[in-house]
């Protein structure tokens, strides 16, 4: 498989006869229609398995990978929820073998987030963590800070549920750096509660209530609290309830506790109706070992938990049930010790076994088999516990030389932004510099062969004329005004952020046209150039890109390759308002064919005439000996009158084609 995007259509001037494209366009569009089948919730697991499983092979004949990727993703979690974690490993680590043959790291960082995600639901905590550690370095290189915080908050909560409540606490810290000043808020209340719990287990209730406070905060945000969701804010309260209790502050405590019980949204799910009554309680419990209403909540949580089948629930409960019981009936203490034990004897959940195998061996201290099973169990949570710090300590360990570069970096910065003349001495040298590139254009342009000099003057001199008008429009007067101010009052604190503001147009300029590395490396760089105009509204298609042997090609035809496509999607961005852009190539009888479309406005014959990049791209392609075909089908308002909506709707888009001998 070769294509790395959906190939929706491609069609020039001179190619409208040609029913192969809208032959593809139909597939593309029927496999669209699959995929939807298949993540709908309302149909049945049958029908929604069996459009994937179509959606699937019609993306492998086609070689569409960004659709076959989706597929193998949707498939996981589709297994998920019909066939169990187990199965959904399986189709992820297809997903990841799939990604690294392509060398996508995107999907490499999803397929192992997924990875640790059913690993962490089996409760194979060390493989979880391991999958999840790995997601991360892939996302922290990427610079998807959003999903680097993502990994750091599971990876804590896996050191949480072994107990190792220091480690997990640094992981989640470190998550915050990530996210923290996004607008991710329920990845930072996540990460806030992470902290938060790990103190109050480590019995800082001080700072466990602080962290805690925090996530409460952030429901006076409209926005924040629905990112976050209402419905989980009775988890953020039943956790401070908690924390009052361990400071003995019971009633406070059971004020929360009671509020939550009569919330509709508390009421009707049940299962965290139970854990709310249980807490209040074994609350009332603690503030009056004698209050008679304890043991009917306890019993009636206990109720609803085997009535749910909430295993987690059950031991909760029955762990409540056995503290309730230590001082007052020794028989019926060891009778819920020991179904707590029961409960979790065959999960994974090292930690709440040794919680209540330490209180079994209390209740029964002459046991020689609860004295094993609490050694065997101390041993293992040792040894995960120490796995998950040696996994996680060497990445750590970049993570923190990357901050600390990052953090020298901006130091660097932010003195520089308090030197006003070293701003404008280091605009001046930039412009010097801009300078001296455009004289190395001229120069160049003099060594040219006699049969292109001109044309390729012409090109050269577009380019200039666009930089040095932008200088002057963009940075002149910016420049000029911020000289006069310093002139009449060097501290003028609005100096500043002139010149601030001038540097990063500047550095705009500059890097619009930098160089870029043409060896063995062009590929990758051409990709990443084009991929960064695909946002979130503009999907990117490249067909057949893989096929092309860049390595082969002569320096001077991937730099215009390189630039005619920087300018079409310049230009697409700038004045198209397209959702979709497609890139088709292909290479035969010594030709470089690359077909440009897009479903955009489209252009008038005039705009066409008048836009300056479009035709400096003309002069570029015909410089190297190649053709440019421009076919844009936007209406002029005089003109469209007489077209129906349908026509207009038909015709609208822009494409291009480019030919350049090999």
């Amino acid at each position: 498989m070769v294509c790395t995007g959906v190939f929706i259509n491609s069609r020039n001037t001179n190619s409208t006869n040609n029913p192969i494209p809208s032959e593809l366009q139909k597939n593309v569009d029927s496999l669209n229609d699959d995929y939807t089948i298949a993540s709908n919730n309302s149909y049945s697991e049958e029908k929604r398995l069996n459009a994937l499983n179509r959606f699937l092979e019609g993306s492998k004949r086609l070689e569409i990978d960004s659709l076959f990727y989706k597929g193998l993703y949707l498939k996981a979690k589709l297994f998920n929820k019909y066939k169990g974690p187990e199965k959904a490993i399986d189709q992820s680590y297809l997903l990841l073998q799939f990604a690294k043959k392509n060398k996508d790291s995107f999907y490499m960082g999803k397929a192992l987030y997924r990875l640790g995600y059913y690993n962490k639901k089996l409760d194979n905590y060390l493989e979880a963590f391991q999958y999840y550690n790995e997601s991360f370095k892939i996302k922290r290189n990427l610079k998807d800070s959003v999903s680097a915080g993502k990994c750091l908050m599971a990876m804590s909560n896996i050191q949480r549920a072994l107990g190792d409540y220091n480690a997990g606490k640094t992981s989640a810290t470190d998550g915050l750096n990530y996210v923290e000043n996004s607008n991710q808020f329920k990845t930072i209340s996540g990460l806030y509660h992470g902290i938060s719990l790990s103190f109050f287990e480590l019995g800082n209730y001080k700072k466990a209530l602080f962290w805690n406070t925090k996530i409460l905060n952030l429901f006076n945000d409209s926005i924040a609290k629905n990112k976050i969701g209402i419905h989980n804010l009775p988890i953020f309260k039943n956790t401070k309830a908690n924390i009052l209790a361990r400071r003995k502050k019971y009633q406070e405590s059971i004020d929360i506790f009671q509020s939550l019980l009569i919330e509709e949204v508390v009421i009707e799910k049940r299962t965290q109706y139970a854990q709310i009554l249980s807490n209040l309680g074994y609350v009332k419990f603690l503030q009056n070992p004698e209050n008679s209403e304890s043991e009917t909540m306890l019993l009636n949580a206990l109720a609803i938990r085997q009535q749910e089948n909430d295993l987690f629930g059950l031991f909760s409960s029955n762990l409540h049930l056995t503290k309730y019981y230590k001082n007052k009936d020794i028989l019926k203490a060891k009778y819920y010790g020991y179904a707590t034990y029961e409960v979790l004897k065959d999960f994974g959940d090292y930690e709440a076994l040794l919680e209540i195998l330490t209180l079994i061996t209390e209740l029964n201290p002459d046991s020689l088999a609860d004295h094993q099973r609490f050694k065997d169990v101390s041993l293992k949570l040792m040894q995960l516990r120490k796995q998950t710090r040696e996994i996680y300590a060497p990445t750590r360990f970049e993570n923190e030389n990357l901050l600390k570069q990052n953090e020298e970096k901006n130091t660097k910065i932010r003195s520089a932004r308090n030197q006003n003349t070293m701003y404008l001495l280091g605009i001046l040298l930039l412009l010097t510099g801009i300078g001296f590139v455009v004289y190395f254009f001229r120069q160049r342009t003099l060594h040219l062969s006699q049969q292109n000099k001109i044309i390729q003057f012409e090109a050269s001199y577009e380019t200039e004329t666009r930089i040095s008008k932008r200088l002057h429009d963009e940075l002149g007067n910016d420049i000029f005004q911020a000289m006069m101010q310093y002139q009449n009052n060097p501290h003028d604190p609005q100096i500043k952020n002139k010149l601030n503001k001038a540097y990063i147009r500047a550095r705009d300029i500059s890097r619009e046209n930098n160089e870029f590395e043409t060896g063995d490396t062009y590929a990758e760089e051409l990709k990443n150039m084009l991929q960064n105009y695909a946002q979130q509204t503009i999907q990117l298609i490249l067909v057949r890109f893989d096929t092309v042997n860049w390595n082969l090609m002569q320096t001077n035809i991937k730099i215009t390759v390189y630039r005619v496509l920087q300018e079409l999607m310049t230009n697409m961005q700038k004045h198209s308002s397209a959702s979709r852009v497609t890139l088709k190539f292909s290479n035969t009888d010594h030709t470089l064919i690359i077909k440009y479309v897009d479903n955009g406005v489209g252009m008038t014959i005039a705009h066409l005439k008048s836009a300056n990049g479009l035709r400096n791209t003309e002069k570029r392609i015909h410089a190297i000996g190649g053709t440019l075909i421009f076919d844009s089908e936007k209406e002029d308002s005089t003109s469209s009158v007489s077209k129906s909506g349908e026509e207009l709707r038909q015709n609208r888009g822009f494409k291009a084609e480019m030919r350049i001998p090999n």
